[in-house]
Parts: structure tokens; sequence; C-alpha cells
């Protein structure tokens, strides 16, 4: 099965929560395993900032799903028991309406036109996509980093359908130090002169790739960088080449910029990034409370201890609060050289896997 398509709001439009509105809305996603005949054995899979709907592999020969330890026939995931769904989310550019996509009433892309939007618009779609899908229960909704928050929202906006959270690795509120290098990143897009006020002709390549490398130093630690790299240089090169990589680190970033440019469109990362800075479910509501006191179902809080983007201390805070206003939670940390990104990292399935699975195989469980 590769990416498939739904056109929703197409008869009553999207409602954002700036008030604007957008239809249609065209969304990509993936699902794995079969809907039960009872249609309630739904495990939610949400993406990170610059993730696909291509979560795992659905045969030998596909290409590689960014969470394809997890997912699959006995697996944490089981998609012998489970139907797993996974979008792209809404603003991205592989698959669901974003910046890129055509405006119906222009017939040119939105680029900067797109109206802005937050993670509660994001989750809004995914559930309008599940009602289409048939849809009406959901075992957990599964997150890390801005899946994370999504995971959240859902836990107060459609707590009626979803059983349970999994939240991997983000806090209630994006703190100042992601809030900041959001903004570095999003400064060297608008900078780059090939950008041109959105109107770009394939991208603006150095300021999209400047923010892809200052993103890589968050979702890694200095430890690994300096067992990985050190101070090594690349073979044949030479220090006074001011405009050649000299040291291996320095190629790798130039690397991680280089392949994300030909994958992820600029003005996405702009409206995406923003809507991680705006994320704070501890603001108040209209009753005066904060927003996550609304959440009653089972929630899974894993940190990383590591973390250089989502500070461990705002997770730990994220804990403190959730408990205080007698959220059903259970926190765990997670010590890992990976920092922020380790639970995409292969070798560190051992250390999130059993935290996942037996949080799952505590929720009632339903056969197909």
């Amino acid at each position: 099965m590769t990416l498939q398509q739904k056109e929703l709001f197409q008869k009553s439009p999207l409602l954002l929560e700036n008030g604007e509105t957008l239809s249609p809305v065209l969304v990509g996603y993936e699902t794995y395993g079969t809907l039960s005949a009872s249609r309630d054995n739904c495990i939610l899979l949400e993406h990170a900032l610059t993730g696909t709907a291509h979560a795992a592999k659905h045969f030998e020969s596909d290409a590689p799903g960014w969470w394809d330890d997890y997912i699959g026939p006995g697996k944490t995931i089981d998609t012998d028991k489970y139907f797993l769904v996974c979008t792209n989310v809404f603003g991205g550019c592989s698959g669901t309406t974003g910046p890129s996509s055509i405006n119906p009433k222009t017939g040119e892309p939105f680029r900067l036109q797109f109206p802005g939007f937050s993670i509660k618009d994001i989750i809004k779609v995914q559930r309008e996509l599940l009602e289409q899908l048939g849809v009406t229960r959901i075992v957990s909704v599964i997150g890390g980093s801005m899946g994370g928050m999504q995971a959240t929202e859902w836990a107060i906006d459609y707590a009626d359908i979803t059983d349970s959270i999994i939240n991997i690795a983000s806090p209630l509120a994006a703190g100042p130090d992601a809030i900041g290098y959001n903004l570095i990143m999003r400064m060297a897009i608008l900078n780059d002169p090939d950008f041109n006020g959105g109107h770009y002709i394939g991208q603006p390549e150095g300021g999209l790739a400047t923010a892809r490398m200052v993103g890589m130093m968050t979702y890694r630690t200095s430890e690994l960088f300096s067992k990985r790299f050190e101070r090594f240089t690349v073979a044949e090169s030479s220090p006074a080449a001011f405009s050649k990589e000299h040291f291996q680190i320095e190629s790798y970033l130039q690397y991680q910029g280089d392949t994300f440019v030909e994958r992820f469109d600029a003005n996405s990362y702009l409206y995406l990034t923003k809507a991680i800075d705006l994320f704070d479910v501890t603001a108040p509501a209209k009753d005066d409370l904060p927003a996550f006191s609304k959440i009653k179902i089972p929630y899974l809080l894993i940190g990383i201890t590591t973390d250089q983007l989502f500070r461990i201390h705002d997770l730990r805070r994220g804990y403190e609060l959730l408990k205080e206003w007698d959220v059903p939670v259970t926190y765990h940390e997670v010590a890992s050289e990976y920092g922020h990104d380790a639970f995409l990292v292969e070798k560190e399935v051992p250390k999130f896997e059993p935290l996942i699975r037996s949080f799952l195989s505590n929720l009632p469980v339903k056969s197909i």
C-alpha cells in the first residue's frame, strides 16, 4: 500500500482557529492493519516536524518508514491487532494541503497566502479523516516531538473518542529554547535572496539547508557529535579552502542540509515551526482553567534527559502539572546520547519499546 489521499471539507469548509476557512482540504495518509467490525481498534500515529505518513514498510521492497521497528505483526503496534493510521500533517508538503498546494480561488500555489494554522487545526483535519474512514474509537494517539503536541491536543479536544495518549519528547508548551531555534531557522529562509517573498522557483536552497543544519544541532547531542566526529577532517581537505568543508561535522551538516532541500518545502517549514511555537496547553481555556486540565484519559509521557530541543526540565514540569490536576499520567525518562531524536533511532528501540508496549497492553484491546 502506498500513500492514499482523501478530499475533505468539500461541503462545509474547514474552520481554522484564527477564524479563516479553507475548502477543500486534501489529506495524504497511510494505513496498516485492518479496521475491526466494531471500528474501534484504531491507533493514530503522529509524525514529527519533517516526517511523512510513511511510518513503516508495507512490503519488503518498500522504502523504509520512520518507525519500522515499532509497526508490524507482533511488534509494539501489532498490525494483526490494530488498525494504524498515519497522516501527513495539514500545512505539510507530502500529500496534504499546504502552502505549495494550488489555491482554487487563484489557480496558483498558496505560498504565503496560505492561512495561518495551529496544532488544533492539524488534528481537526485528522479527526475528519478518521470519521471518513469509519473509525469510531481510537485506542491511542501516539506521537513524538511535534507529534506529541498533536497527541496532547487529541486528549483535550477529542477525548470522547480517544482512549489514551502516548507523548514522546514533547512539552505542554514550546519553551524559549525551541522558539529561539525556530526563529533562527525561519530567518535563514526568509533572508535567502532566492526566497523572493515566498514566490521562489525550486527552493531557497541556502536558507532552507541552513535551517536544517541548525535543527540537526538540536536533534542530537554534543556527546554524540564528539564521539562521532571529534575534530576529524575530511580526506584531502585544506584548511585554507574556506568555501569547502574541512571537518567531518561540516560535511555531515552540509549533507543533511542538501538532502533536506530535495524533500521539504520552505514555506511549509515556516508555517509548521510557527505552529510549534504557538503550542501552549498550559494557557487558560474559556473557563479560565488550563487547557490540559481537561485531560481525563491515560497519558504516557516520555522525556529524554539529553534532549537539547525540548529540555527535560520542561517535560518534568509538564508531568508535575498533569499530576497536580489529577490527569492519569505515567512518566518515564530515557537517557540517550542521541538526544531529541532518540525515539527515531533503531539502536535506542530497547529503551522506548517496553514502555510503549506495557502501556498499550494495559489498555482494553479489541479483536478484529
